[in-house]
């Protein structure tokens, strides 16, 4: 009985969180939101198993790694065309600061560091598959998530992006064939988020990508 009763609190959780996300879509606090819904569920449970039985994955936890402080300044001053250029240049466009990407709350378990590294890693994510920012394209890099990480708030996000598209009666076909593509590259290629990548900033995007077999862009 108390096992049900905390399977519904969960499931009312995650629906509270999908219901804000559907009223403000295009809001990061909605999307917090559907985030922190999902984190001790059992999909969640079932994202860390997967991520942990990555190798590079499995190494950076042992060793505690962090990635260094982000300096978009010093990023943009990389050679043209390099990782950490591209994403110094695209962050300044979209006046993002790298404040917002980094969560404070320190580290304290497997969980934590999965949490810490999808979000420090999200819009690096953007530049390594091409996709951008507008609504599609950010619910394309959900798919990719999805196939590579096995995340439950790709899922969640996924649904609500074709359910408000459903709603408001406007074009599915973008939003679909940005799924596509997003499943396509994210099941191709090698787990990203699993690679250092903040400590070869300097490396060219292009060496990167052939890497991880991250193609068809």
């Amino acid at each position: 009985m108390l096992l049900n009763l905390k399977e519904r609190i969960q499931s009312l959780r995650m629906l509270a969180g999908l219901a804000k996300f559907l009223k403000h879509p295009d809001s990061l606090d909605s999307v917090f939101s559907i985030a922190s819904s999902v984190q001790n569920s059992p999909m969640a449970t079932q994202m860390g198993r997967h991520l942990l039985a990555q190798p590079g994955f499995q190494t950076m936890l042992q060793e505690n790694w962090r990635p260094a402080a982000i300096d978009l300044d010093a990023l943009e001053s990389l050679p043209e065309g390099s990782l950490g250029h591209t994403y110094a240049k695209q962050l300044k466009a979209q006046g993002i600061t790298p404040d917002s990407l980094i969560d404070p709350a320190p580290i304290k378990n497997e969980r934590d560091f999965i949490i810490h590294r999808l979000r420090e890693t999200h819009d690096i994510l953007h530049v390594l598959t091409g996709f951008g920012i507008d609504g599609a394209s950010e619910l394309g890099l959900q798919a990719f998530n999805l196939a590579q990480n096995r995340s439950p708030l790709a899922v969640m996000l996924i649904f609500g992006g074709m359910l408000n598209c459903l709603q408001n009666d406007t074009p599915l076909e973008p939003l679909l064939k940005a799924l596509s593509r997003g499943f396509e590259l994210g099941l191709a290629a090698k787990c990203v988020i699993s690679y250092k990548l903040e400590d070869n900033w300097e490396r060219p995007l292009s060496e990167w990508r052939k890497e991880l077999n991250i193609w068809h862009l």
